[in-house]
């Protein structure tokens, strides 16, 4: 990853003893995985003592992008929104870390502005980086001239998910991929998501899979509802603090203007098809 400040932050003491107080410690050995590529979800971890390498699969090769060690911590976006994880957390020095349930470090970012604002800033800066870092995630196979795969490139470059787009056409790497997931050309498009294979899904179907439709809320009530927001009100870090309450908020914005829907940070609800 590049050395962003805010992807980068460190917990001082007293921030590291109001997260102990909303979890557990345990201890941690080399080489072992605190979460993987492909779980739908995971627990907030701070770093302790040791250290954590955050890595990608790319052609069977698993790649470290970031390396966290003690004081700071791990996640991102998709910790609050239930997307499924695009990296995996690799333990590459023993030591103990601090696991936080996710429900309770939502409640934290609801009530404690000031950390909250960190942990927050570091989840939108390290999205950021896994758009291009953690590309190889999420693989949508697809010539540039099919409609379907469009809808599906637009589906992801819409709700702001990390992914690769090869072309059959033009793209050398697309017959070694078909002939090791047993991909016949009539299933194209494809999009081949943390080693599971989607033939010509639809953008709902592909949303079911990464966590991001309103059916997979565990409470389908809202507090707030934003009809007609713009791109910086999404993203801003107020409204996913006062989504982290007991109800989330939903944003809707127009999709002709290249919008989004979003709850919690939950972008892109298409509709069912």
């Amino acid at each position: 990853m590049a050395a962003d400040p805010d992807a980068f932050q460190r917990l001082n003491d007293s921030e590291v003893a109001a997260l102990e107080q909303l979890g557990v410690r345990r201890s941690v050995s080399s080489g072992e995985y605190l979460y993987r590529e492909g779980d739908s979800g995971y627990d907030f971890y701070v770093v302790l003592a040791g250290a954590v390498e955050i890595v990608v699969t790319d052609q069977g090769k698993e790649k470290v992008i970031a390396r966290h060690d003690a004081g700071r911590f791990l996640g991102e976006l998709n910790l609050l929104t239930g997307q499924r994880v695009f990296v995996s957390a690799r333990v590459a020095e023993s030591g103990e870390v601090i696991v936080v349930p996710r429900d309770a470090l939502r409640r934290l970012i609801a009530t404690d502005p000031s950390l909250s604002d960190k942990i927050l800033a570091a989840f939108l800066a390290r999205r950021a980086i896994l758009m291009s870092g953690a590309a190889s995630a999420i693989r949508v196979i697809g010539s540039r001239l099919s409609p379907d795969s469009t809808r599906v490139r637009e589906f992801l470059v819409r709700s702001g998910i990390p992914h690769e787009w090869l072309d059959p056409d033009t793209d050398s790497e697309v017959e070694r991929l078909l002939l090791e997931f047993g991909i016949a050309s009539q299933d194209l498009p494809v999009v081949i998501a943390t080693g599971t294979v989607l033939r010509r899904p639809t953008p709902g179907v592909l949303a079911d899979y990464l966590g991001l439709t309103i059916g997979r809320l565990p409470d389908r009530d809202f507090d707030l509802i934003v009809v007609g927001a713009g791109p910086a009100t999404a993203h801003r870090k107020d409204y996913v603090r006062s989504s982290s309450r007991g109800s989330p908020s939903v944003v809707r914005r127009d999709p002709a203007r290249g919008s989004k829907i979003t709850s919690a940070f939950r972008p892109a609800f298409p509709e069912a098809t």
